[in-house]
């Protein structure tokens, strides 16, 4: 695929191979959890899961619950969803279309390619004694907010460090621990398995390496497109 973008000259093809890459990331996504399923106990978790659950169960206490509810809702659309539409406005109005594409990208792939796995993989939650947030009837694999976090905040951080180069590292640590601490919270809460939660930071990471692959292939094509316009 990169190989690919690296060679197109126009946008439509691009956004067609992108699409292309994320269809096969979902179905990579989905085979996953198909094979999880194999080694599940009958309430959906593996011995890894509930092992971990239950000590993070077991070792509560009013403070952590308080940080894990904030860190949940960092890691919603509550708060992700006007983050992105500022920023992504502020770029546009800036002409940086790219990095705003990019944004728009990694944020709305996220939420579409945890979206779409859910309609194939029907992972049970954690027993619902144990939930500290209610979050329906929805299933579980993977973690949405650790699927949303990770692509909406290291896009962030990948803007950012554009605008602000003696800021990039700083950026992407406030991300990594953002997005770990989101993770961390699905599964303080009892609503995640801790498997859910790494599954939804591979698949965004894969994603939004991706995006990144596919923004630096429209920055030619942007380019071009440019100075056509100019002459």
């Amino acid at each position: 695929m990169g190989w690919l973008a690296k060679r197109t000259t126009t946008p439509l093809p691009l956004l067609a191979l992108l699409l292309l890459a994320f269809g096969l990331l979902v179905g990579v996504a989905v085979l996953t959890g198909e094979l999880l399923g194999l080694v599940e106990r009958p309430d959906g978790s593996t011995a890894v899961d509930s092992s971990i659950t239950s000590w993070v169960v077991a070792h509560r206490t009013d403070g952590l619950t308080t940080l894990a509810r904030a860190l949940s809702t960092i890691g919603s659309q509550a708060v992700l969803i006007p983050v992105t539409a500022i920023v992504t406005v502020w770029l546009v109005a800036r002409r940086q279309f790219v990095p705003a594409g990019l944004l728009v990208a990694c944020w709305g792939g996220g939420l579409a390619l945890y979206s779409l796995v859910k309609l194939f993989v029907h992972r049970q939650r954690p027993p619902t004694e144990i939930w500290l947030t209610n979050v329906g009837k929805t299933t579980s694999f993977p973690s949405g907010h650790a699927t949303q976090s990770l692509s909406t905040y290291f896009a962030l951080a990948v803007v950012s460090a554009a605008w602000l180069p003696k800021l990039s590292w700083s950026s992407r640590a406030l991300a990594l621990v953002l997005v770990a601490g989101v993770g961390w919270s699905r599964v303080y809460l009892g609503v995640h398995w801790a498997t859910d939660v790494a599954a939804g930071w591979l698949f965004a990471a894969l994603w939004v390496l991706i995006v990144l692959r596919f923004a630096a292939a429209a920055g030619p094509i942007e380019q071009r497109c440019r100075a056509a316009r100019g002459g």
